[in-house]
């Protein structure tokens, strides 16, 4: 084994089982560093220390138990719910009033609820070592798509890279000393909300992030995140700045309905991946698979990413 690499899902998951030999295979931050960073409550605390702007954040049990109710008083609905920990956006949901904000609090102590920024949803992909951390892309985040039937308004359909903004400068700024603050190191990704007064600090994913495939598309494949994450982990080298020479698109494809897999979703052409087997059953709501587009600007690489999701559809058969 020449390397471990922690993915999406594995945040809050007990590694205690690797020898120490095993564990510094591991590309990235080590597990106790990715758990506590991936608390959200942790996080909003540390965010509050360093003074970067972020949602004003409350646990469930601070307003059921009246710690943060005053305060609550003046968030401006509607608020976010969300778990503690994971990504993804499946389980949050909207608070719309006082009354549904105490209710779902005293029912989910352990959430967290988050005043809701309204803005345009990015991300910021860094490398980090032990001494410095550079920014390799601005992403475009693809968020609760009813075109790609997103079974919620938060859940993550995917990115483009790059995305262009005014504030591109600042949030990859912001990136870069919240990864030297927390002491994070190999690959890393920021999220933001950005309005039209600047960035608000989301989320940060203290391990390999769902852009890696346009991050790397984007610059013609001169970009490989794995290679850089395990040259800054295990050498303390960060990689030069590499210039995105087109745009690229990802798209995740949900099952409005249950379904099969009737037919072979590569075809022997590129612009699918994360191919399930065929003869799987697709419940409502789970992903099916993800449409891949490269263009000269956003609206090619997103087009061809959505030719691909029909693609992806035409090979599903709804029960």
């Amino acid at each position: 084994m020449d390397g471990i690499i922690i993915g999406s899902g594995f945040e809050s998951a007990d590694f205690g089982f690797l020898k120490a030999e095993d564990r510094r295979k591991i590309l990235g931050n080590a597990p106790e560093k990715t758990k506590e960073v991936s608390n959200k409550a942790w996080l909003a605390s540390r965010l509050d220390d360093l003074g970067i702007a972020h949602p004003l954040t409350y646990t469930g049990r601070e307003i059921a138990e009246g710690k943060g109710k005053g305060k609550a008083k003046h968030l401006h609905y509607p608020v976010v719910a969300k778990p503690a920990y994971g990504g993804g956006g499946t389980a949050n949901f909207f608070c719309n009033n006082e009354k549904e904000l105490i209710r779902c609090a005293k029912q989910l102590p352990e959430f967290l609820y988050q005043e809701y920024i309204k803005g345009k949803h990015a991300s910021v992909s860094l490398i980090s070592s032990k001494r410095e951390a550079i920014s390799v892309s601005v992403n475009e985040q693809l968020i609760g798509l009813d075109s790609l039937y997103a079974p919620g308004p938060f859940v993550y359909c995917g990115n483009v890279t790059p995305f262009v903004t005014k504030f591109s400068e600042q949030v990859c700024e912001i990136a870069e000393e919240i990864a030297m603050k927390l002491g994070l190191i190999g690959s890393n990704g920021i999220d933001f909300v950005i309005t039209d007064d600047g960035p608000f600090v989301i989320e940060v994913n203290s391990r390999f992030q769902g852009t890696l495939d346009t991050v790397e598309l984007s610059t013609g494949l001169n970009l490989n995140l794995v290679d850089a994450s395990m040259k800054a982990v295990r050498a303390d080298l960060l990689v030069e700045r590499v210039m995105t020479k087109k745009y690229a698109a990802k798209a995740i494809v949900f099952a409005k309905q249950e379904g099969v897999v009737m037919g072979n979703l590569d075809l022997d052409r590129a612009g699918i991946v994360d191919i399930p087997e065929i003869g799987r059953i697709i419940k409502p709501g789970e992903p099916i698979a993800t449409g891949i587009g490269i263009g000269n600007n956003r609206e090619e690489a997103f087009a061809e990413a959505m030719r691909n999701v029909e693609r992806i559809r035409a090979g599903v058969s709804y029960i």
